[in-house]
């Protein structure tokens, strides 16, 4: 890079991982991008920069809890939204090269209580968002007259839902063109458990969270639990205060998982170093865009050669090479973004609702990060 690097070894967090925390050019400018997270009296974000193998940039801006002024750390664990999708799709790629599940076969197969469409929906279209499954319907109602929200509200369990999106009709036909999903994200946890026999959080810690020492790392599809160092998720009102604004559904799959920079490091340099729980054939699925969603997709942030691989879009960010998730539930927002033939990624957790409004600040650190490393 063009500037010089001084490190110091600091350790961090829960599971403590160690990094060198760049003093330089590039942390004062993501540093202006996030000046206005960085108080106590407002929630913000943690923002990590990786380079090398290590985090060049590591830090909290705002708080995670504002009843009790607690700092946003690299240690603080946030909801990711649809970040998650990239490990449910990984718990299927596992499941696919080992042989114990079809990914071409009828989804029915593996749910066969789900209604029978007029065509075969495949787990591959599922993971692709090329099924023909629709969105949630804002329509669903709980009880009579009243009508199901997402939110503080929510109250459903994960088999009220179920049972819900079995008759959901297909909104188009499979393999017809890229729609995104989070119904198929939902039914492929549901697929995790009918062929291993263990809830997606359970597969998932035995065999990715656990292998990549993720201690803090999981899917949870238990509201109710506790979560140490937890951030909560705020929504802004008019009047410059905030509200809690977190979920009581305990369905993933869609999303769900909770993580921190402590821990988003290792999943990342399992990339890099080509040591992706499940071995080479998971990581070759997972960084594969199916041919349709390259000519269908039409992706938010990727500018050209967007495609869809396993819970990741791939493509090229201002012409650099990039597989990317951004995440939004409730009052969380997050995104991902690895530069592979680079070697360098960033990610930002967020917890607050209004990190997109006006100017995306998930964009801004994206434009800053490829700024720096574009000119090694």
């Amino acid at each position: 890079m063009g500037n010089k690097f001084f490190y110091a070894i600091i350790l961090l967090g829960v599971g403590g991982v160690v990094w060198g925390q760049e003093e330089s050019d590039l942390s004062a400018r993501i540093d202006a991008v996030f000046a206005e997270y960085d108080a106590p009296n407002v929630p913000g974000c943690a923002v990590g920069v990786i380079h090398d193998g290590t985090y060049v940039h590591a830090k909290g801006y705002g708080s995670a809890n504002l009843e009790h002024g607690i700092p946003i750390s690299p240690s603080s664990v946030f909801r990711i939204g649809s970040v998650s999708k990239q490990f449910t799709a990984a718990a299927i790629a596992i499941l696919a090269s080992r042989g114990e599940l079809d990914l071409d076969a009828d989804v029915r197969q593996y749910l066969p209580d789900l209604r029978k469409y007029d065509n075969q929906v495949t787990i591959r279209q599922m993971v692709h968002h090329t099924s023909g499954m629709g969105e949630y319907d804002l329509s669903y109602e709980v009880a009579p007259g009243r009508s199901f929200r997402f939110g503080n509200e929510d109250y459903w369990t994960v088999s009220e839902f179920y049972r819900e999106v079995l008759n959901k009709p297909l909104a188009l036909a499979p393999g017809e063109r890229f729609v995104y999903s989070n119904i198929a994200y939902f039914l492929l946890s549901q697929v995790v458990e009918k062929v291993s026999g263990k809830t997606l959080r359970e597969f998932t810690k035995q065999e990715i969270f656990g292998p990549l020492e993720m201690q803090a790392t999981f899917f949870n599809d238990n509201i109710d639990g506790i979560v140490p160092n937890r951030a909560d998720g705020y929504l802004p009102l008019k009047d410059g205060s905030f509200e809690i604004f977190m979920t009581n559904l305990d369905w993933v799959g869609d999303g769900g998982v909770y993580t921190s920079l402590n821990d988003f490091i290792k999943w990342d340099q399992a990339f890099m170093t080509n040591q992706v729980p499940g071995g080479a054939e998971v990581q070759r699925l997972m960084e594969t865009p199916d041919p349709l969603t390259e000519d269908t997709m039409e992706s938010y942030f990727l500018d050209e050669g967007a495609g869809y691989g396993y819970g990741l879009e791939i493509g090229k960010y201002k012409g650099h090479r990039i597989h990317f998730h951004t995440g939004s539930w409730v009052g969380f927002r997050a995104a991902y973004a690895r530069f592979a033939e680079a070697d360098y990624s960033a990610v930002v957790m967020c917890n607050r609702s209004d990190v997109a409004s006006g100017s995306d600040k998930r964009r801004e650190l994206l434009d800053v990060v490829v700024a720096e490393f574009s000119n090694e």
